[in-house]
């Protein structure tokens, strides 16, 4: 009887183990279980009547509940804040920012730009439209999340900007100390300018605003470097000169980047790689599987199936979302003017559309004139 009921005992034990074994499952993402974002501020239907005078002024603080889901080991979730001037069905939204926060600030002047940019008549109120993406990483296959839409009634104001060239010369440039022919920079955005240029080493440069003139001009003062450092503004030619800025130690292709309102400068060599991420690519949004283009020093191409629809940007290193490039309202699935965000305290440019039809295309990258085009 004793061996009978151990084998009894053993037998029901192994059943007891193997129904354990059985019922574990692994816990799965189950997205009619999540909690979307909500809008927390602005207030839905506020209205905002926007003034040059004010353009340095926060015009609203977009804050919002986080997404909630089954799981609690994801990875960060990622959230776009995304503005439809048209209507609310985000058909071609503009992205304002994309990062892992739940808060996003934007002045009058900002905003502004972005409204005039769209074409909308001045001094009239308009309906906008705004809403939050939330995801977690494409590759797993996560679907996004829509918070529910946010209207604001906002008035944009006239306001045209006239942005003047800067030029750089010295014996460290091929223009020499010749005023008359010194090499433009490109307009980045704000009061940022670059140039990518062959500079020789252990020479001399400065930057000018007027061909033919010496002032106003930047130089830089005894703690300027070959790699960065102060700029000092000479006015006019009453004021004495400023230092020239030092060429690195090495001759070669090199990026020069200005910032007239930091008074900053940055010397590097440019970018060597380029990497294409987003929705309309085969890489989705996750940028350390951003699809590495051809070419180096400024110009980038890449020939390749897209499945249509959806949007792309360019990144420089796999795995960080700044130095990025996207584009302006003006950007079209065709072509257009590149918009470079240099670090992540700098708001997201918009994404680039990508060509709503599918087949295979060849996209051409130039970070030095700041281009790109879709054929």
């Amino acid at each position: 009887m004793k061996r009978i009921f151990l084998i009894l005992t053993i037998i029901t034990g192994l059943g007891l183990a193997f129904s354990c074994t059985k019922d574990t499952k692994d816990p799965v993402l189950d997205m009619s279980l999540a909690t979307k974002p909500a809008f927390t501020a602005p207030v839905d239907a506020s209205s905002f009547v926007l003034t040059k005078a004010g353009s340095e002024n926060v015009m609203a603080d977009f804050t919002w509940t986080p997404t909630v889901y089954n799981l609690a080991n994801l990875s960060n979730i990622k959230y776009i804040l995304q503005m439809d001037v048209v209507d609310n069905s985000f058909s071609n939204p503009l992205t304002l920012v994309s990062s892992e926060s739940t808060n996003f600030s934007i002045n009058v002047g900002t905003i502004n730009q972005k409204l005039v940019g769209q074409d909308l008549a001045t001094d009239v109120a308009h309906n906008i439209y705004f809403r939050v993406v939330s995801f977690v990483n494409n590759k797993e296959g996560y679907e996004n999340l829509n918070s529910d839409v946010l209207t604001l009634s906002i008035t944009p104001y006239s306001d045209v900007v006239i942005v003047k060239t800067l030029y750089l010369l010295g014996d460290a440039t091929t223009a020499q100390w010749d005023n008359n022919i010194a090499l433009p920079f490109t307009y980045v955005s704000g009061s940022t300018f670059s140039i990518v240029t062959t500079l020789e080493a252990g020479k001399f440069m400065k930057v000018i605003s007027r061909l033919g003139s010496w002032a106003p001009q930047w130089g830089t003062d005894a703690t300027g470097t070959s790699s960065g450092g102060i700029l000092v503004y000479r006015p006019d030619e009453a004021t004495a000169d400023p230092a020239g800025i030092p060429s690195p130690d090495v001759s070669g292709e090199y990026k020069i980047t200005v910032d007239t309102a930091a008074l900053t400068y940055t010397i590097g060599t440019p970018n060597p790689e380029l990497f294409m991420l987003g929705d309309g690519s085969p890489a989705g949004w996750d940028n350390s599987l951003a699809l590495p283009m051809n070419g180096t020093g400024g110009n980038y191409t890449l020939t390749l199936d897209l499945a249509g629809g959806g949007f792309l940007k360019f990144i420089t290193t796999l795995g960080q979302w700044a130095p990025m490039y996207g584009t302006d309202e003006t950007g079209t699935s065709a072509g257009g003017p590149l918009v470079y965000r240099p670090d992540e305290a700098t708001t997201d440019p918009p994404s680039i559309p990508a060509p709503t039809e599918p087949g295979t295309y060849t996209i051409n990258v130039n970070t030095v004139d700041l281009t790109y085009t879709i054929e």
